[in-house]
């Protein structure tokens, strides 16, 4: 069937593992990061993979830089700038983008705005979209910080019943924001450049302050079809009230903008596990043979342990401070 592959990546994902998650996170603020790190990449050797779902109207922000030298600072150092193009008739320019989605997968379910630069890896040679930074109101994961809870005040991206996307994303503790309007109506589907959108998720990674400089990139499985063509939204039906990231990196005004009128699917690789596919046609090859049969979905049992030593840890400082205050 056309959609099985589909219909597989929204059966990995159980709502009830996913509250799981969510619940025993706020207990392993206690655990150091790299601890974390250790137990969620053992038990990637038990689940490699994860549902991803990016919902409707997923909204792309796409800015030309303009301090080469301070982006090039942002990504590990096995990676460099590269030109690229937004729309397939585009003119190459370095691109920064700022991602904005509703998502739900296998481990967290909620909203993202995530920062990204676009580079080329000196390892592979594959275009890649380098996260440099991200706000959410959902759980996260990466190697600096380990398993967190969402950190925004505000974090809205919705529609309304005339054909706008509102986003409102605030980061208070960062001074943070993104608030736009966009009338997606006047939006017009074109087709997409196939080595940022298609090459680009074969390859993605963290900055150099997320990643320690280690730059470790992993792969998404998805149908290429999924990121042939979306619309271009005039800049002139888009009203930008403030983005307040990076101040200085890129042009006041976007170059273009990209919305996804529909969901994406993706086959994740999960926290620990770096799959490796180089090209459309691998990616394509890996889609066709995919037996989700010899998969099993993605658990919270790294978490539980990460859990269980939270409670642990908590419990032993509690005793501390009783025998503390005992001797006082």
């Amino acid at each position: 069937m056309k959609h099985s592959f589909i219909k597989n990546i929204e059966k990995m994902i159980n709502p009830i593992e996913v509250g799981t998650i969510h619940f025993m996170q706020s207990f392993t603020n206690s655990i150091p990061p790299t601890l974390q790190s250790k137990l969620i990449t053992n038990g990637a050797k038990k689940n490699p993979y994860m549902g991803f779902v990016v919902e409707p109207y997923s909204f792309f922000l796409c800015y030309e830089l303009v301090d080469l030298e301070k982006a090039q600072q942002l990504i590990p150092d096995n990676y460099k700038l590269i030109k690229a193009k937004i729309f397939n008739e585009d003119i190459p320019k370095y691109y920064c983008i700022q991602g904005c989605f509703n998502v739900h997968t296998s481990a967290f379910w909620g909203t993202r705005s995530e920062f990204y630069i676009i580079a080329e890896s000196k390892d592979t040679g594959l275009l890649s979209w380098v996260i440099v930074d991200y706000d959410t109101n959902t759980v996260s994961y990466d190697q600096k910080r380990g398993l967190s809870s969402g950190n925004t005040s505000s974090c809205v991206l919705t529609t309304s019943f005339d054909g706008n996307v509102i986003i409102d994303i605030q980061n208070q503790k960062s001074s943070r924001e993104l608030i736009l309007e966009s009338d997606i109506t006047q939006g017009i589907q074109k087709t997409l450049d196939s080595r940022l959108w298609i090459e680009g998720n074969l390859s993605v990674t963290y900055g150099k302050d997320l990643s320690s400089n280690k730059g470790e990139a992993f792969s998404v499985t998805f149908n290429p079809e999924e990121f042939e063509k979306a619309l271009y939204i005039p800049l002139s039906e888009t009203k930008i009230e403030r983005n307040t990231w990076f101040p200085g990196l890129f042009k006041d005004s976007p170059d273009q903008l990209v919305c996804f009128p529909f969901a994406q699917h993706f086959l994740s690789d999960s926290p620990g596990h770096y799959s490796t596919i180089q090209d459309e046609h691998a990616l394509i090859n890996r889609l066709e043979n995919i037996d989700f049969s010899t998969f099993s979905n993605y658990s919270s049992s790294s978490i539980k342990k990460s859990f269980q030593l939270g409670q642990l840890f908590s419990f032993i400082l509690i005793i501390l401070l009783l025998v503390l205050l005992i001797l006082k």
